[in-house]
């Protein structure tokens, strides 16, 4: 007995094992698939580390299955003909029970799996996160009751229909085709909810909440790879089994499944050595990046997130506050974050620079426009498609920024810092994936506010409610535009003409009558998912997501004929030629850049590079062509309103008056542009620096010692890493470590959202 068990778990091993190279071969063609593949070196490099990663997890993924099976059928193995002829060998009573009963189950946990979908969709972002997940509990558990309590009333009656029709053809009463046809009438279901439900769960039918299968990051890859391991770790026993008994064959067989164990403890070092391989897997190798999560996490003695093997990075595993996450001390002469060298000490804070004698003569209003997720995709950064006539127009008689870099890649990292005017990393913030920012951050409304200024704002997200902390310091904070119903994912909503309206209704009450104002409203629509826009003009594109960038297109097309009502608007008002208006976005999208379509993951340029105008009223119409970062823009808002700058330290930007006063372009000089993207639940840290004559050379930092480094004039599609190249990679490390010093970084923990 102990020996048949011992066979059918060393086959079951041999199975998975060879499931997970072949896996490992799909998997390394996408890790060379990546733009900076060609720098791996052989592919069978590749397959033998991936190979070595999934090792454990087949060896896992096969002790249970077994576990499973010998529980099961602890008599020999089964494979799926030999449980179909079991199935169909029964007596004529147990076959129509059972060609009853197996239908109503699929489709029975089918009904279920839909319900409790709609249930979470409609329940989850409402209330606190213990009493959310207690109302999901019991609705889940209320319907399965229901469910069972119906099929089990059902089952008679249904039998009696299979035996009525089995005197016309047996196969009403084969449990394997009765089976097999509610399988097929659920995957029709589940098609249809996909094809019909958008990325957002909504639609016609409850099973349009499979919409969200359609999104773009949801990659079931390592899903279909993790069933194939099990697949053959199930299936390998019941055809190996009459090929060879006794001890020897259990020897043989669980030798063949334990050796590759060796090329797994190999790894230990070897990805430590080789950080761009340990890299591409972390971002190729779909099911191969989870095994190095779980090799990392067991190698993990000081159980800081972080370990000293598998290129996990940690330099000192007997000590939790020293990993490549922990915060780094400048000047201390400890390498905390495990960079290679401790941060130098700060310098003293330099105080605000206008320079140029550059000054705002008259009072002026500030409105404040945020276009979220908004491309470098425009008119008047050369986009050749009519997207923005009315930002054109606008931007005809404004300073441009040309090269403008938001502050991150994610909302909740971008816009609250750059309406406080500090680095994300230096904000007082929780660790949820929807930032709560702290009463003790101070936004720019709350500078201007104190100065006697009326701080207005509109904004159509639940995401911007001001429990999150971003309304701090507006006297009205309008969110009349966000759509009504449950709180959830709305991004399929059309809000953008309720901004304009909203906003138009503010300044029309007459409540800033006298009184200086600034107006900030934010435009979601351009965010994924995109709608179409009636009258939007044809914005078709060729080749693959041709047609997802043309409904991109018409989303921004639509913001701006909104915000070209808002701006009409002004201009029409007695106080429209004392009114200042700044357009900028959060952060920008991609679309199959780096095999992305989504943002909020990393720093590449069509995340971060985002356009920005300025119109000041009797100002020079001209352009900045240099690089620029969104940290200026506080400082720039409180020159542009008069109000005085804070003592040094308290921003972390510099105004950007003498580039709107410039008189030429020898006026405007060169600057470091400072990235900076804490960790979260869901996402890695990510920091980048700028340097040198724009478009600059551009440093990544991946934590520890992992950076990446691109040449952005000679390589704008950031194609080719050059962090090899230790002469080039130095200089840039050693000036993001003063950069980094200069800050007041707080560390956040990533954590679930507060309650």
């Amino acid at each position: 007995m102990l020996l048949g068990c011992l066979r059918r778990i060393s086959y079951a091993a041999c199975g998975a094992v060879v499931a997970a190279l072949v896996v490992s071969l799909v998997e390394s063609r996408g890790v060379h698939a990546l733009e900076d593949g060609a720098q791996l070196g052989a592919q069978s490099v590749t397959v033998r580390a991936i190979f070595g990663l999934l090792v454990p997890v087949a060896l896992a993924v096969a002790a249970g299955v077994s576990a499973a099976a010998l529980f099961l059928c602890p008599s020999r193995p089964f494979g799926l003909s030999a449980v179909f002829a079991k199935l169909r060998g029964a007596t004529v009573f147990e076959r129509t029970r059972t060609a009853a009963l197996m239908p109503l189950m699929i489709v029975g946990l089918f009904v279920w799996l839909v319900a409790v979908a709609n249930i979470a969709r409609r329940v989850l972002g409402v209330g606190t996160a213990h009493g959310v997940g207690l109302e999901l509990a019991v609705a889940s558990l209320a319907c399965f009751v229901v469910l069972a309590g119906l099929v089990l009333g059902l089952l008679l009656p249904v039998r009696r229909v299979l035996a009525h029709v089995s005197e016309h053809t047996a196969l009403a009463v084969d449990p394997v085709v009765t089976a097999a046809a509610a399988l097929t009438i659920c995957a029709v279901a589940f098609a249809i909810g996909v094809n019909a439900g958008d990325t957002s769960g909504n639609g016609a039918s409850p099973v349009g909440v499979f919409g969200v299968f359609k999104r773009a990051e949801l990659d079931l890859r390592p899903m279909w790879a993790l069933l194939s391991i099990a697949a053959a770790s199930y299936v390998a026993p019941a055809l190996l089994w009459n090929h060879g008994r006794g001890f020897g064959r259990v020897l043989a067989t669980a030798t063949i499944a334990l050796l590759p164990l060796l090329e797994t403890r190999s790894l230990a070092t070897r990805l430590n050595a080789d950080e761009l391989l340990a890299r591409a897997i972390e971002r190729g190798a779909r099911l191969g990046k989870t095994g190095l999560v779980v090799l990392r996490k067991a190698t993990d003695r000081d159980k800081d997130g972080f370990s000293p093997l598998y290129g996990g990075g940690d330099c000192n595993d007997a000590d939790k506050d020293i990993n490549p996450g922990a915060l780094d001390i400048p000047g201390n002469g400890l390498d905390e974050d495990c960079s290679g060298t401790d941060l130098p000490a700060p310098q003293k804070p330099l105080a605000p620079k206008v320079g140029l004698g550059a000054k705002i003569e008259s009072d002026l209003n500030v409105l404040f426009i945020t276009i979220d997720t908004l491309r470098t995709d425009v008119g008047f950064m050369g986009y050749p498609k009519p997207v923005t006539p009315n930002l054109d127009k606008l931007a005809e008689k404004s300073v441009v920024f040309d090269r403008m870099y938001a502050m991150a890649s994610y909302t909740s990292k971008s816009l609250p810092p750059l309406l406080i005017g500090k680095y994300p990393s230096e904000t007082q913030r929780d660790g949820g994936h929807f930032n709560v920012y702290a009463p003790s951050n101070v936004f720019v409304q709350e500078r201007l506010q104190q100065a006697g200024i009326h701080t207005l704002g509109v904004v159509s997200h639940w995401y911007f409610t001001p429990k999150f902390g971003w309304a701090q310091g507006t006297d009205t904070f309008d969110v009349s535009a966000i759509p009504p119903g449950p709180a959830g994912d709305k991004d399929n909503a059309t809000t953008s003409a309720q901004v304009t309206d909203a906003t138009v209704k503010l300044l029309s009450n007459g409540e800033h009558s006298g009184r200086r104002f600034f107006m900030w409203a934010h435009y979601v629509d351009p965010h994924a998912e995109y709608v179409k826009h009636e009258g939007a003009p044809d914005l078709k594109r060729s080749g693959p997501g041709g047609e997802v960038k043309a409904l991109y297109d018409g989303e921004v097309w639509f913001v701006d004929k909104q915000v070209g009502r808002l701006i009409d608007f002004v201009a029409s008002q007695p106080w429209g030629k004392n009114t200042a208006i700044v357009v900028t976005s959060d952060h920008g999208e991609a679309f199959a850049e780096h095999g992305m379509s989504w943002h909020g993951v990393d720093l590449w340029e069509s995340l971060v590079r985002v356009p920005m105008l300025m119109y000041v009223p009797g100002m020079r119409p001209h352009r900045v062509p240099l690089k620029r970062g969104q940290i200026d823009v506080v400082p720039t808002l409180l020159d542009l309103m008069r109000v005085p700058q804070p003592p040094p330290g308290e921003l972390s930007g510099e105004s950007l008056l003498p580039d709107l006063f410039a008189k030429s372009e020898a006026d405007i000089v060169e600057k470091d542009v400072y990235l900076d993207m804490p960790p979260g639940p869901y996402t890695q840290m990510r920091r980048v620096l700028i340097r040198g004559k724009t478009p600059g050379k551009k440093l990544i930092h991946l934590g520890g010692r992992q950076y990446q480094l691109f040449d952005l004039e000679n390589d704008p599609a950031e194609l080719r890493d050059l962090s090899r190249n230790k002469a080039e990679l130095e200089p840039m490390v050693e000036a993001f470590g003063q950069k980094r010093a200069g800050l007041r970084e707080i560390f956040v923990a990533p954590s679930k959202p507060a309650e």
